[in-house]
């Protein structure tokens, strides 16, 4: 009869009270029959190409990974499709990605795939794919954003306000065909394979003010829709791509819905990232009013990847703002912060843009670790109305050959095991 795992349970019981020497080597003995014989089933961690959470951390291809970046909203501003900002062209889109490679060490660029990007035509996503092509020629992935709180390149819709987190997100609205519900999970269906997308950003600094921007705030009510509303989304992108991660995102330090406790309580839910934003703050390395927010999603909070979604100087311009920008960078790295994304590298000019040949790039360069860049060859199936059979569970990892590798350890009279 095959061994089992039962049976070295059983061995260390044995010979617990055995000499050390004794113990050691029978056990090694029993663990090497059990695994030449296979009843020891070893189960290795998937290297997965998609971007994962463990903890605080982000992982990638099984390796802890961290990263830097830019914000470029005019990305997806195709020639002869919806525009915002100015139409790039390929070959501006190309360069604008090869020095953020090249020249910052940067290997995620944050920008919108919004509806509006469809043109007027449901299921075109010739604007999005061709930003992931030439992100992925130099070994970026994209922070897809899905829709702007403030309007923003989404012409025709106002701002987001608290009846549209509460149920008008499963309405079209805007001119648009779909609503943003349907929307997101046409896209998360998609591009459910696609491993340029670095994960998915539900919105663009989310709040939920009631009666527009200069509205008023009812926190607990706010708190509560973005709850519903961040839980309902996640799990309906998951529905139809398991692969990705979903933030919510927002500014961080006290919008309404999440000012205080209310930050913690939203990220609780399905959500799978943290998110703030850093204006306003230039001399501060760590600014005091987003502590908390790093507080209430690291390992002793909710135990969850935080990421800068946007950090902007434009109190100062050329080595000094690379300065402020340097510590900036020190400080969030050194609390275990997970991605710092500055903004912007858009060409546009504005005094928030970091032009090429900026001493800010050599500063991101210093804190870039480089990692895998996606599949340049990863390309979603063909357009279709269909929507994929939905799943729960990524694809099971292939299993390894590789060699049995089995570690022994004596603690406190205990002798244990472990196989890799």
């Amino acid at each position: 009869m095959k061994p089992t795992l039962v049976d070295a349970v059983a061995l260390n019981r044995r010979y617990r009270k055995a000499p050390v020497r004794r113990r050691l080597a029978e056990c090694i003995l029993g663990l090497v029959a059990l695994s030449l014989t296979g009843g020891i089933t070893v189960s290795r961690a998937a290297a997965s190409p998609f971007i994962q959470a463990s903890g605080t951390q982000l992982v990638l291809n099984g390796s802890a990974y961290t990263f830097v970046g830019y914000n470029n909203y005019r990305a997806p501003s195709m020639p002869g499709g919806y525009t915002c900002g100015g139409a790039v062209s390929d070959a501006q889109l190309d360069q604008m990605m090869a020095q953020v490679r090249n020249a910052s060490g940067g290997t995620i660029v944050r920008t919108w795939f919004f509806q509006s990007y469809e043109n007027g035509s449901a299921n075109n996503f010739a604007a999005y794919d061709r930003v992931l092509a030439a992100a992925a020629a130099h070994g970026i992935r994209i922070i897809a954003t899905l829709t702007n709180q403030w309007g923003a390149c989404e012409p025709g819709h106002p701002y987001r306000d608290l009846s549209w987190y509460q149920s008008g997100y499963l309405q079209p609205d805007s001119g648009y065909a779909l609503s943003f519900k349907d929307f997101a999970v046409s896209m998360a269906a998609h591009y459910a394979s696609d491993d340029r997308i670095a994960f998915w950003q539900l919105v663009n600094e989310a709040e939920a003010k009631s009666g527009g921007s200069g509205g008023s705030c009812n926190e607990s009510a706010a708190a509560s829709a973005l709850r519903s509303f961040g839980d309902t989304m996640t799990q309906a992108i998951h529905s139809v791509d398991p692969n990705h991660l979903v933030s919510l995102g927002e500014m961080g330090g006290g919008q309404c819905g999440m000012a205080g406790a209310d930050y913690t309580y939203v990220h609780a839910g399905a959500v799978q990232l943290c998110e703030y934003h850093d204006y306003n703050k230039e001399t501060q390395g760590r600014p005091q009013h987003l502590q908390d927010d790093e507080t209430a999603c690291g390992s002793s909070g909710l135990n969850k990847p935080l990421f800068n979604g946007e950090a902007g100087i434009r109190g100062a311009s050329g080595q000094q703002r690379a300065n402020e920008f340097d510590a900036k960078l020190s400080a969030f790295f050194s609390d275990g912060g997970a991605g710092f994304l500055i903004w912007s590298k858009s060409g546009s000019g504005g005094s928030w843009d970091i032009p090429d040949g900026d001493p800010t790039e050599a500063v991101m360069l210093k804190y870039s670790h480089g990692g895998p860049g996606p599949s340049t060859e990863n390309t979603p199936p063909p357009t279709s109305n269909s929507t994929p059979t939905p799943t729960s569970e990524s694809p099971s990892p292939t299993p390894s050959s590789s060699p049995l590798h089995c570690t022994i350890t004596i603690d406190n009279g205990n002798v244990t095991g472990q196989c890799h």
